[in-house]
């Protein structure tokens, strides 16, 4: 291998940090590791750096005299292929663990924060294990299809428009106990269309009750097939808020159970807080008709609004879901640990279940298990699947969980 050969697959790191000296100590650890390295004062030395070298990895101070490290992370979100970030700073902790939760929801493919006076041998470890691999990671962005009114109502004549369940599992045993049934739109001729693009535009042109009966009726028939055997299992659908406020909605739910002979307890409605606090009056009014019924209601993507204790006082909820944008990252993140833990406390005094979603590893289950929560469901376990998919995932899983127990979940990631 020659040596321009050698130096193009040798990590190159960015330091970014006014103090020369520090800069100084990081280098040497990058060379002692065999890391290559160059150093930026400035934030505009780095900006000018970043944009004509692609780096593995970028440490940064956060302050950087007039200029901050929090200008800098905004660009490295616009790269294409973005480097490994690790935060630098002397701010307290809560500071620190703030930038890193920016990164990440800035488009920054990963971050860690170190504080200052820095650790030599803990930035020696985040450089030799966090691989940065966030290149491989990204893709080209297909166009977004120009999805139209007619293609949806066609989509939804055609039955273009299907269920995938995502398993949700009791965290203590391992049993599946529900699942959550997302829309999918697979078209033959714009191909997979994302809902975030289809949703909104079935709310805008109408289209959203056709959509959710389709996918209620799908959920209802999964839930009468599973619930021939576990009498307990409870699929749960979403209700768009404009659905709220259409008085028929609640007779048309009753009358979907009632012709596929699939009991109310079977059935969960998850509502998001800005759903409910959409017209609070029209949403109690339905919310109340359909927990008379016997239909569970569960406030989904909890702590993400801005009055989410309001919500909770006044709706007759009996599932509070924990959003992923808290349970992704608590093990590391202490702050966001005391959401997820204050929001089972919260939950458990209003005699509520708590789910927690978005749980990417055993460790997150563990953990979560151990604070009480009840329910969970993410990639750790599955993503979400067609219907005979799910039915044979479950088998499966159920299968292996009867012959090894519990253990062996909890010591290996599962697909």
């Amino acid at each position: 291998m020659t040596a321009a050969e050698i130096e193009s697959v040798t990590p190159l790191v960015l330091i970014v940090d006014d103090d020369r000296m520090q800069g100084r100590l990081i280098g040497e650890v990058c060379s002692r590791i065999g890391y290559r390295s160059m150093f930026a004062a400035s934030y505009e030395t780095a900006a000018e750096l970043i944009a004509t070298t692609s780096f593995s990895y970028v440490t940064i101070d956060l302050a950087l005299g007039e200029r901050d490290g929090i200008e800098l992370l905004r660009l490295i979100a616009q790269l294409q292929v973005r480097p490994f970030v690790i935060v630098i700073s002397g701010c307290e902790q809560r500071i620190l663990n703030a930038a890193v939760r920016l990164a990440h929801s800035s488009g920054v493919c990963d971050a860690v924060a170190l504080p200052k006076p820095i650790e030599l041998a803990a930035l020696r470890k985040v450089l030799l294990t966090a691989r940065c691999d966030c290149g491989a990671q990204q893709r080209p962005v297909r166009d977004q299809a120009v999805v139209t009114a007619a293609d949806l109502d066609a989509a939804v004549g055609n039955g273009e428009i299907y269920a995938a369940f995502q398993p949700k599992l009791e965290l203590s045993t391992g049993k599946v106990v529900g699942c959550e049934a997302l829309a999918r739109w697979d078209s033959p001729t714009l191909g997979p269309i994302g809902p975030d693009l289809f949703i909104p535009l079935a709310e805008g042109s109408g289209a959203i009750k056709a959509v959710t009966l389709q996918i209620l009726r799908s959920a209802l028939q999964l839930a009468r097939e599973i619930g021939r055997d576990d009498a307990e299992f409870v699929v749960a659908v979403n209700l768009s808020a404009t659905l709220l406020s259409d008085p028929a909605i609640t007779e048309d739910i009753g009358g979907l159970l009632q012709q596929l002979d699939v009991p109310a307890r079977s059935l969960m409605i998850e509502i998001t807080e800005t759903t409910a606090m959409g017209d609070v009056s029209l949403a109690m009014d339905t919310l109340l008709r359909l927990r008379i019924k016997g239909i569970g209601i569960s406030m989904d993507d909890f702590g993400t609004g801005y009055s989410s204790m309001s919500v909770l006082a006044q709706m007759p909820f009996c599932e509070l879901k924990i959003d992923r944008s808290f349970v992704g990252g608590c093990l590391t993140d202490p702050d966001l640990w005391k959401v997820v833990a204050s929001s089972v406390t919260i939950a458990r005094s209003y005699n509520m279940k708590t789910v927690a979603e978005g749980i990417e590893d055993v460790a997150t289950w563990q953990a979560l298990a151990g604070l009480g929560c009840d329910a969970g469901q993410g990639f750790v376990f599955s993503r979400a699947l067609p219907h005979d998919a799910f039915l044979a995932w479950c088998d499966d899983w159920h299968r292996r969980l009867r012959s090894d127990g519990l253990a062996p979940w909890m010591t290996r990631r599962q697909a």
